[in-house]
């Protein structure tokens, strides 16, 4: 009896396999139907089997009391432990925390995971951190422990009492994204000898308060933070009248910023803005989101935000590149139109010397209504005027590479 030979398919160059099964897996729009030609590849031969896991198996999310491969079949937690080799393929994982899923076979199923690239939790467990095993918290301790994981996103109302200190094991965390830290920032004992604090790139932050400056002071020692922000070059915050004094500390301590996503609920304000930035970014800074919300019609229609550009085009050096500016009426509000707010949001902007690098600029207005639409369209037309009679100083610069968008968008 002859051995068996290799078949054609496995006698490919490695780099013809790769580029099949990338193929296969981009092949179309739905991830579906891509993961059905990518499970019956993998089938197929021993060739295929690999580059087809790795594909199939790099993300994988919990509901329930499932693991499941996002828009694809669920998978039982045992499908870990009783296939540990499928634990090497997984690079992103969505954690919905839920009390059924509080188990053994979901810790075991953790402590499988061995090259996550990015963690979410989120969901909601309300008995809290002091009430998982032992054997729980031990996999959350080694999930954020692992040397892989570069991205955290968390809800921290999900899991009250989270030991804080645990983001200072993600020794190489480079994006962290927080939502509601008032409900869940606890110290711990533990974790004493941990190396330097993770240096972050990107932070996003929901629902900025005073917890999040009791964040930013917690200590591991008395020099060492939690964690080091004051290398980000991406900050995403939205705040009230509560956070504006965190913003600040965080302005502060980011002196290299490239890009600012701002978002700010009424009675805050932007003010200040200009020289939080001088403090630190404002030379570095390249691209800035700025949204606001008007709520009636005695309210600044721009959150104290024309002061604060006025402010900064007069400062030395400033490399803004990209602005985006966001006005929300809120539902059933009404904006006020003064011809003087809007023309000086023109001089400033519409100044040539002012913001000497700035190329981009996109003004859209969101109107939210739920009376007749006759009165929204009234609306919508006040701010065509506005933007025809008052802002003809950045309409035409135009023709001097400057490019304008305003976009007026309804909405229920």
């Amino acid at each position: 009896m002859s051995p068996p030979t290799q078949s054609m398919i496995e006698m490919l160059p490695y780099d013809i396999l790769e580029t099949i099964i990338q193929k296969l897996a981009e092949d179309s729009e739905d991830k579906r139907i891509n993961n059905k030609a990518l499970s019956v590849a993998s089938l197929t031969c021993r060739a295929f089997l690999h580059h087809c896991r790795t594909h199939l198996f790099s993300s994988i999310k919990t509901i329930k009391r499932r693991f499941y491969i996002p828009e694809r079949n669920d998978y039982d937690p045992h499908a870990l432990i009783q296939n540990p080799s499928l634990a090497a393929y997984c690079q992103t994982l969505v954690l919905h925390l839920d009390p059924r899923l509080e188990t053994g076979d979901m810790a075991e199923a953790l402590l499988q995971l061995k090259k996550i690239h990015s963690f979410d939790l989120c969901g909601h467990s309300s008995r809290g951190w002091n009430t998982f095993s032992p054997r729980m918290q031990q996999a959350f301790i080694h999930l954020f422990g692992l040397p892989s994981l570069t991205k955290v996103v968390i809800s921290l109302a999900g899991m009250p009492g989270l030991p804080v200190i645990l983001l200072s094991s993600c020794r190489n965390l480079v994006d962290l994204s927080l939502t509601d830290p008032s409900t869940a920032l606890t110290s711990a004992s533990w974790f004493a000898d941990l190396g330097p604090p993770p240096r972050l790139i990107s932070l996003k932050l929901w629902g900025l308060g005073p917890a999040m400056t009791s964040l930013l002071d917690i200590r591991r020692s008395e020099t060492v933070p939690i964690i080091d922000i004051s290398h980000i070059r991406s900050l995403l915050v939205d705040f009230d009248e509560d956070g504006h004094k965190t913003l600040e500390r965080i302005l502060l301590l980011a002196r290299r910023l490239e890009s600012l996503n701002c978002e700010v609920f009424p009675p805050a304000t932007f003010s200040n803005l200009a020289r939080m930035l001088d403090l630190g970014s404002l030379t570095t800074l390249r691209s800035m989101r700025l949204i606001f919300w008007v709520l009636n019609e005695m309210q600044d229609p721009f959150s104290g935000l024309i002061e604060e550009l006025e402010e900064m085009s007069q400062q030395k050096n400033t490399g803004l590149q990209e602005l985006v500016l966001e006005l929300n009426v809120g539902c059933d509000a009404k904006c006020r139109f003064i011809d003087q707010e809007w023309k000086k949001l023109d001089d400033v902007l519409g100044n040539p010397s002012a913001f000497p690098c700035l190329f981009s600029l996109t003004f859209h207005i969101t109107v939210l209504r739920n009376l007749e639409e006759l009165e929204a369209e009234e609306q919508v037309k006040k701010f065509e005027e506005m933007r025809m009679t008052q802002l003809t100083r950045l309409s035409s610069r135009e023709n001097r590479e400057f490019h304008f968008e305003f976009l007026v968008g309804t909405g229920i």
